[in-house]
């Protein structure tokens, strides 16, 4: 698999659900499924924020495997494969005693009729999950080990592909709206949406397909639900939480605008109530770590950015930071190597289109 990111401003990447569609074809050549399907993720927090598919999935399949992979215990699952030092794996329903319990198997592949699934979790360099991929065979077509390596091979380059097309510069549509709220229950249904949220969530549709943002929006209820009812035991059937409270998400509109969603229970006497959602456009300081992590960025590199940003010179970025222009110079030599640019120029206008 080869999906290879190209820098600069002059040469931009490729639109993130474009990313996505190339990866998807690179594998079914490379590796072949009856049904496939890649996703991009916040890397902080593991939602989908986009993703590409060989079949169409209408809202309530998503709504399915977004209550098995935030709720559901299960195995296989992409935060498991993300933090395990092996990031691909594979089942088969008639050789696999996990199949005949588990959650995923019983509601989305028996249902589709599949007897084989491959999974992975798809982990940049730095250690950050960018994105995920699901790939299903019918019965009598088991994944291979030769599979699994193909897939384990092009993961980095696959990571590394998202994370730059996520980031990567695009126009500031929807500067002028308002901040929105959601209120959805704990199971990720809309029951209130004010106008302004639901301009935002036209927004977000129209960079995927309708139902997305619902779907979106559902598995941050579910995990923002799930964190506030954990009350240290876990019920049957039920995975414990990483995080309780307030979660928030990172997403482009089809425009290019960075949105945040973030999630907050609802509590009400002994239990959850529901999930409010603030949606608005996210700020730069939101969003920046991610161009960091995209680029592979140092700390120091990020400090001396930040400096540009804020429109100093050299010397003062310097005596900012208690090092000498000489540094300065160096860490940003390193950046525009990284990011694909010759001057502060470029790199202010470059992240300035991404984050301002």
């Amino acid at each position: 698999m080869r999906v290879e990111p190209q820098a600069g401003v002059s040469s931009p990447h490729p639109r993130l659900q474009e990313c996505l569609g190339s990866i998807l074809r690179a594998f079914e050549r490379s590796v072949g499924f009856a049904e496939g399907v890649v996703m991009a993720f916040d890397p902080d927090v593991l939602l989908p924020t986009a993703f590409a598919a060989t079949v169409e999935r209408g809202f309530d399949d998503a709504l399915v495997a977004c209550r098995n992979e935030q709720l559901d215990r299960d195995f296989l699952k992409f935060r498991d494969l993300a933090a395990g030092p092996v990031k691909v794996g594979a089942a088969s329903r008639d050789c696999d005693p996990r199949a005949g319990t588990s959650p995923r198997w019983l509601e989305i592949l028996d249902v589709r009729g599949h007897g084989h699934e491959l999974r992975a979790a798809l982990v940049h360099g730095s250690g950050q999950c960018w994105g995920a991929l699901n790939f299903m065979r019918d019965a009598g077509h088991p994944f291979t080990d030769r599979d699994l390596r193909v897939v384990q091979a092009g993961i980095g380059c696959g990571a590394a592909a998202i994370a730059r097309s996520m980031v990567a510069a695009g126009t500031a549509e929807g500067n002028g709206l308002e901040p929105g709220s959601v209120w959805l229950d704990e199971n990720g249904s809309v029951v209130f949406a004010s106008p302004a949220a639901q301009q935002w969530l036209e927004l977000l549709d129209a960079q995927s397909h309708a139902g997305f943002a619902r779907a979106l929006l559902a598995g941050l209820a579910m995990r923002a639900a799930r964190g506030a009812a954990h009350d240290g035991s876990d019920g049957p059937g039920r995975d414990a939480p990483e995080e309780s409270g307030a979660i928030a998400v990172r997403v482009r509109t089809a425009g290019g605008r960075w949105a945040r969603a973030r999630a907050e229970p609802i509590i009400a006497g002994a239990g959850v109530r529901g999930v409010v959602v603030a949606i608005d456009a996210a700020r730069p300081g939101s969003v920046l770590p991610l161009a960091a992590s995209a680029y592979r960025l140092t700390g120091r590199e990020v400090e001396v950015v930040r400096g540009v940003l804020n429109g100093l010179d050299t010397r003062s970025v310097a005596a900012s930071l208690h090092i000498t222009e000489y540094t300065v110079q160096d860490h940003l030599k390193s950046v525009f190597d990284k990011v694909g640019v010759r001057s502060r120029r470029q790199l202010a206008h470059l992240l300035a289109l991404q984050h301002g």
